[in-house]
């Protein structure tokens, strides 16, 4: 890995993992499926890993993508705690 994976791609990478589609990830970023496939292409690179199977159901999670969810959690629980501070909700 070069450097630090894009935010934006880790919080398309969560929606993915929470909604189980490229589609309903999507309507939850308020983006184009396009764009949530195009950003999770670019995790995967960037990881050089695969993050995803496709599955009759939908998409399913790698071993890969199991490990490093919980830390991507704590990123964005950490990321919502600065944004509530800054706006002074804390």
């Amino acid at each position: 890995m070069q450097g630090m994976p894009d935010w934006n791609d880790l919080r398309c990478f969560l929606a993915i993992a929470r909604e189980g589609s490229l589609a309903a990830a999507g309507r939850v970023l308020e983006v184009d499926a396009s764009t949530v496939g195009r950003r999770l292409s670019a995790l995967e690179a960037e990881l050089g890993a695969k993050l995803f199977d496709r599955t009759p159901t939908g998409l399913a999670l790698t071993d890969t993508a199991r490990g490093i969810r919980s830390a991507v959690e704590e990123m964005e629980a950490g990321a919502l705690a600065v944004e509530r501070r800054a706006s002074g909700e804390d």
